[in-house]
């Protein structure tokens, strides 16, 4: 403020209309940034995984007139990761629901002998990737070993989570949590139909 009134006494511009139009300025500025606002919270969506909300703002960012070109690059990258993200979890549900002898689905019974039954579960398809994090489709397989372990009511079964990771440190804290997690949701399972009946 101190340097425009320097300039108008300077120039001799009485110092009033300097006053108003670094205040119009400012205004102006403070619309340029609210309407800015829309593309930086949209990035700020999108890097937190956000998509649809940061295509909100990439949308009013567009329609403001403000970084047009930039919002549009990011609504051609969000439409096509909802699409590859429906792609993936339909192909997750697609291996879920695959049972039976072929061994890469996400489940394969074996019926050993009269009242032995061992169930393998195959740990990539429930869990992210070195984490014991469950994936979408991780409760279909969960379901079905619960109705498994219903229906075949006292036989021996025998449960064996199969898990690839990565040579990370921590392998056997992963292992140990995705096993207790497989453990706490069939528990959680039980409880829930014990008590819905």
């Amino acid at each position: 403020m101190k340097r425009f009134l320097i300039l108008a006494l300077i120039l001799g511009i009485t110092a009033t209309p300097v006053l108003l139009r670094a205040d119009d300025a400012k205004a102006a500025n403070d619309t340029d940034q609210t309407e800015n606002n829309y593309y930086w919270q949209g990035t700020q969506l999108y890097n937190l995984g956000r998509l649809g909300e940061a295509f909100e703002s990439f949308e009013k960012a567009i329609q403001r007139k403000q970084n047009a070109k930039e919002s549009e690059a990011y609504l051609m990258q969000i439409r096509q990761e909802i699409v590859n993200n429906a792609k993936n979890r339909s192909k997750e549900r697609e291996t879920v629901n695959v049972g039976g002898t072929n061994p890469d689905s996400a489940l394969n019974v074996v019926y050993v002998e009269k009242g032995h039954i061992r169930v393998f579960i195959q740990a990539k398809y429930l869990f992210d990737e070195n984490a014991a994090t469950p994936k979408a489709g991780a409760m279909d397989v969960i379901n079905k070993v619960a109705d498994i372990l219903q229906n075949k009511d006292g036989n021996r079964i025998e449960i064996t989570l199969i898990d690839e990771l990565d040579p990370i440190l921590h392998a056997h804290d992963v292992d140990a949590e995705r096993a207790l997690a497989v453990y706490a949701l069939l528990n959680f399972r039980r409880i829930a139909v014990a008590n819905a009946g």
